[in-house]
């Protein structure tokens, strides 16, 4: 009987991840269509539409643990989220696709935003809370990184209608995925926390324990599955740049804005173990970054180190 307390919060949880992911999908594909249909560019709805659903569902789930009362999940899903797509998907994506070049500048954008993003993080959650004017600092950068990507794009920014000679026509079915997948996001969300706090009290453990290993790995899955996508396209190298990408947008507004709305703490399993590897993590990450390219042993490396960082999860069971 004592098993059935743990596996149904379990069963639970996979369900409410599912439609967390599923949700944030069908929200991109109808936001894109309809960024299209408005006459948005590619890179318009690149940056916007696609940069921001693939960390929908770790907003929706930090917005909703906040609105719960329970703000160690927040930080938690932060610094795994973004241990996570360093370790796991960079790790699989060099691992299965060999050495990966990057041809594109990345010192010109990608880089520069995730330095700053991530050491504006580490100083703001060295105490182990972000309170609202610490938010305030995270959000703004985001603000003046929006800024500088469109006025450095501004000729990119243009609609192309001269070789179609007009917009693509709004459907019906893209307000249908933007409604049902916006649902299915926040109801996701809301269950994902509710069971996750469940389930930590069923086990007995801290809260940010399973956020750090649930929530960001199923909120992660996203990443995971536009890389091996990437893989099949012949597209490694913008993979590598959205996870740059995504990563910043994790620490700048899944931290900063559930942060404006009540002061985030940070749990034992953030600050023992979290920000170390999140710190070598993205140390790695950012040589790489450096070097334009990532070898394969390098990969199989990174997936260690995420095997060892879950193995070091299991301390504070």
């Amino acid at each position: 009987m004592e098993y059935l307390y743990l596996l149904l919060p379990a069963v639970y949880l996979t369900i409410a991840l599912f439609a967390l992911v599923r949700g944030a999908d069908m929200f991109v594909v109808g936001a894109k269509q309809i960024g299209a249909s408005l006459g948005m560019s590619k890179f318009a709805i690149g940056v916007l539409i696609v940069g921001f659903g693939t960390s929908l569902p770790e907003l929706a789930a930090s917005i909703a643990a906040v609105l719960d009362g329970t703000t160690e999940i927040v930080l938690a899903n932060v610094v795994g989220s973004n241990i996570t797509n360093i370790l796991l998907v960079v790790g699989v994506l060099a691992t299965l696709g060999g050495r990966i070049v990057i041809k594109r500048d990345l010192i010109k954008t990608e880089l520069p935003i995730f330095f700053i993003a991530t050491a504006h993080f580490l100083a703001v959650i060295y105490d182990g809370v972000v309170d609202r004017l610490e938010a305030l600092l995270l959000v703004g950068t985001f603000g003046a990184y929006m800024w500088y990507l469109f006025v450095e794009a501004r000729e990119e920014d243009r609609v192309e209608l001269q070789s179609t000679g007009r917009r693509q026509r709004l459907q019906a079915s893209s307000l249908a995925f933007v409604l049902l997948g916006g649902a299915a996001v926040l109801l996701g969300a809301h269950y994902t926390v509710e069971n996750v706090v469940l389930l930590a009290s069923s086990l007995a453990v801290p809260v940010g324990l399973v956020s750090i290993a649930a929530i960001a790995l199923g909120t992660s899955l996203p990443e995971l599955f536009v890389t091996i996508q990437a893989l099949k396209t012949g597209e490694a190298e913008l993979a590598i740049g959205n996870i740059f990408g995504s990563n910043a947008f994790n620490i700048l507004m899944v931290a900063g804005v559930p942060a404006l709305l009540a002061p985030l703490y940070a749990d034992a399993v953030v600050m023992q173990l979290g920000v170390g590897v999140l710190i070598a993590a993205s140390l790695i990450f950012f040589v790489n970054g450096l070097a334009r390219q990532i070898m394969r042993w390098e990969g199989m490396m990174m997936l260690l180190f995420f095997g060892f960082f879950l193995l070091k999860l299991m301390a504070f069971v």
